[in-house]
């Protein structure tokens, strides 16, 4: 009866071995290895578990330590437990007087073939008037391993957020942090303990909320705000915002990138984009100049020298000469300063559209008769050497134009379809209404224009490369200023052409309705 006491009666003894029997049960039936104590220290039971443990690790006292000092065996452990048998047995003593309730300790109590941990806890109750301490020790060694490669999972996961670049923030509902890797800490130079806490609004400079907030909680690729240091410095910073779901509330991960190298680098790259760029528009507009002085002393020479032939001519010849030859004479000087005038219009032209740009003065136009008076005035010069045809099967087509302006655009396209057709052939000037426009498509049979100078063909002075071949005069100045002319009115110009077959320009502009 390691539970009685004495001097107690029959009837009491019986009364006692059931009860003795009923926790004996009770204590079998725990995984914990238990041990009853007395009041000094003294082993007085033990359940199943604790022999089943001192029978599987080979201990020689078959009594399984019950008369033994358990404070003693403490106090004078192995080794391996020197530093926790002091503290048991410490903790024993405490709970024996009274000092507190109860102790419990962990403890490693590894064997030569696997490593264990044990949970030791210390109660007292009284039986039978008696002090009565309980000592149980459970085995935690699965729950500890557990522990074990959970903290070494968090260790591992705390040393990648440390050393990734980016910030990275752990915050709730209200943008209070509650967590910060090393990145974000040197991005804003807060000490860990100063940075918790904080709201994460007051390491931006615009208000935490509106739209940005919300791109940021999309995740929308991160958001750019423009951040603050613990020194009131600002820099710009990309961040993102990600929610987690967590068992004790919703919380976010803000996740933050300083881009002020990013950000250099990109200036950087405009800036050499746009030097690039001038210096392109530099060469452009040399090219241009270039182009320009080739093409007018080219252009100039031809009208000048022909000028100062006939000048010579009416001075030289002017007693000997018939009247006729005379007024050839002059007649050639007229056409010849005429193409002079056009030449120095092209170029003023071009000067005015592109530095304060053309003046349109629109006006009710019937485009019928309109065209057919070019086109006439065309066919009454050229009836010798080309073919001209009118064709337009509409009765009645008005539009608001700009009577000087579009002249000078179908003047422009007829002369080019003259020149650069062969003498005698064949060319339409065509009119009618497609949708809500006007199409006018002026087509010849000439030489064409090579695939390669098409894309280039508006440019100013930009000329096709059979031009010269040809001998076709000209400054490539029509085609730009025509364009131009028909975009101010809210048309568009566009052409087709097959080299040594011919061309078909078309314009398209709004009709009046």
């Amino acid at each position: 009866m390691v539970f009685a006491t004495s001097g107690t009666s029959g009837r009491s003894k019986k009364g006692h071995a059931e009860a003795e029997e009923f926790i004996q049960s009770a204590l079998d039936a725990l995984s914990a290895h238990v041990a009853i104590l007395d009041k000094t220290g003294q082993i007085v039971g033990v359940n199943r578990a604790w022999r089943t443990f001192a029978d599987e690790n080979s201990l020689a006292d078959r009594s399984y330590g019950i008369g033994t000092n358990y404070l003693a065996v403490c106090d004078t452990s192995s080794e391996s437990l020197a530093d926790v048998g002091p503290r048991v047995s410490q903790g024993i003593r405490e709970v024996i007087s009274g000092q507190r309730s109860q102790f419990e300790l962990e403890y490693p109590c590894h064997s030569p073939v696997e490593r264990r941990w044990f949970v030791v806890r210390v109660s007292r109750f009284d039986w039978y008037h008696d002090v009565r301490i309980i000592v149980s020790h459970q085995n935690v060694t699965e729950l500890k391993q557990v522990q074990i490669e959970l903290q070494d999972n968090t260790n591992r996961l705390e040393a990648i957020v440390n050393n990734i670049k980016n910030g990275i923030l752990t915050i709730d509902v209200d943008g209070c942090i509650h967590s910060a890797n090393e990145a974000a800490l040197q991005i804003f130079g807060y000490q860990h303990d100063t940075m918790l806490g904080k709201c994460v609004g007051t390491l931006i400079v615009e208000p935490f909320e509106g739209e940005p907030l919300r791109k940021a909680l999309r995740g929308e690729n991160g958001y750019e705000f423009t951040g603050v240091d613990v020194n009131g410095e600002q820099f710009p910073i990309m961040m993102t915002l990600r929610p987690l779901r967590l068992d004790n509330g919703r919380m976010y991960t803000c996740i933050i990138e300083d881009i002020t190298d990013r950000k250099r680098v990109e200036e950087e790259r405009l800036e050499r984009e746009r030097v690039t760029v001038a210096l392109e528009k530099e060469r452009e507009l040399r090219e241009l100049k270039n182009r320009f002085l080739s093409i007018m002393s080219h252009e100039l020479r031809t009208p000048l020298a022909s000028i100062r032939l006939s000048h010579d001519m009416l001075k030289k010849y002017q007693h000997v000469s018939t009247q006729e030859e005379r007024d050839q004479a002059l007649d050639n000087i007229n056409t010849q300063v005429e193409l002079l005038s056009d030449m120095v219009s092209d170029v003023m032209t071009l000067s005015r559209s592109e530095s304060e740009g053309l003046e349109l003065e629109p006006d009710d136009v019937d485009l019928i008769t309109y065209c057919r008076d070019v086109v006439e005035e065309f066919q009454f010069n050229y009836h010798k050497t080309h073919r001209i045809e009118f064709e337009c099967d509409e009765r009645i087509i008005r539009a608001f134009l700009d009577r000087k302006l579009l002249r000078r655009a179908l003047t422009n396209l007829l002369s080019n379809a003259i020149k650069y057709s062969i003498q005698g052939g064949k060319i339409v000037f065509s009119l009618k209404v497609d949708g809500n426009e006007a199409l006018i498509a002026v087509t010849d049979s000439g030489i064409g224009i090579p695939e390669e100078d098409q894309p280039r063909l508006f440019e100013p002075f930009h000329r096709a490369s059979n031009a010269e071949a040809f001998n076709v005069p000209g400054t490539g100045l029509g085609l730009p200023i025509t364009k131009q002319i028909v975009e101010l009115h809210g048309g568009r110009i566009d052409f087709t052409s097959v080299a040594n077959k011919g061309t078909t320009f078309y314009i398209w502009l709004p009709l009046q309705r």
